[in-house]
């Protein structure tokens, strides 16, 4: 079934093409398609080309642009704040015209990561009593958390969503200082440990009866994370850990609640 007055040819010869929605020229008054509706893509015969010619010859009618050696102005004027001199539209930013009041921009990112260092220099300073630093732990645990995504170990096969982050700052003994890795938050505080240990390749006797155990403190007062059967999840639920935070891993006589040697150590 044909529709015969649903929409109308665009005008412009070389194109006669049905057009549903035609636009009319505002010069000539005719029906064009949306390639050819401006006056200049169809050859307008209407009032266009007077109104542009009469722009072109009146010399009055543009704002010359101040700019030393520059012939361009503009139909209406370009004001710059700091000088009051008029410019083109290429040379109306302050810098591209030489303003004298002109001033750089500042460096926000440096600034902010300026102050994010010498937020994270503070709470590494420590604190002498127990519990005073876990104030600090949730912002410390944010400015870090990005950095830890890009170089933890851990399991591949773990979620996205179940993985927890921390910096662990390894037993004295240890070759090395820090490691960062992720584990899930549904493991208990011993499996935890148990895969930080085995990640970082350092002795696991956390099974032997006397010997001194691998235990979690926090690095920012020494107090303990908490006892081996709570879940990573149960933690941070009440807050007494972080996503990103900074841990500390020491071998210790069991039932140790506070490691008083935590200023002591630094992640490499």
């Amino acid at each position: 079934m044909e529709i015969p007055n649903l929409g109308k040819q665009c005008q412009e010869l070389s194109c006669k093409q049905l057009d549903f929605l035609p636009i009319v020229c505002q010069f000539c008054s005719r029906s064009f398609c949306k390639d050819h509706f401006l006056p200049q893509q169809h050859q307008c015969t209407g009032e266009y080309n007077k109104i542009k010619q009469q722009v072109s010859e009146d010399a009055d009618y543009r704002y010359p642009c101040q700019h030393q050696g520059c012939k361009g102005g503009e139909l209406a004027p370009v004001i710059c704040p700091g000088c009051s001199n008029n410019f083109c539209l290429t040379h109306r930013h302050q810098v591209d015209h030489g303003c004298p009041t002109y001033k750089p921009p500042e460096n926000t990112m440096a600034d902010a990561a300026a102050k994010i260092q010498k937020i994270t220099d503070c709470m590494d300073s420590g604190h002498s009593k127990k519990g005073q630093g876990r104030k600090s732990d949730k912002l410390s645990a944010k400015v870090q958390l990005m950095k830890l995504k890009q170089k933890s170990c851990g399991e591949q096969s773990l979620p996205q969503e179940e993985r927890l982050y921390l910096l662990v700052l390894l037993p004295k003994t240890s070759q090395v200082s820090s490691q960062p890795v992720f584990v899930s938050h549904n493991w208990s505080l011993g499996k935890a440990i148990d895969a930080t240990a085995n990640i970082a390749k350092i002795t696991n006797r956390n099974n032997i009866l006397d010997a001194d155990k691998l235990i979690f403190f926090r690095a920012s007062d020494g107090s303990l994370l908490g006892s081996m059967d709570q879940t990573l999840k149960s933690l941070m639920n009440n807050q007494l850990l972080f996503n990103g935070q900074t841990v500390i891993l020491e071998y210790v006589p069991k039932d140790t609640e506070i490691l008083n040697t935590y200023k002591d150590y630094k992640a490499s």
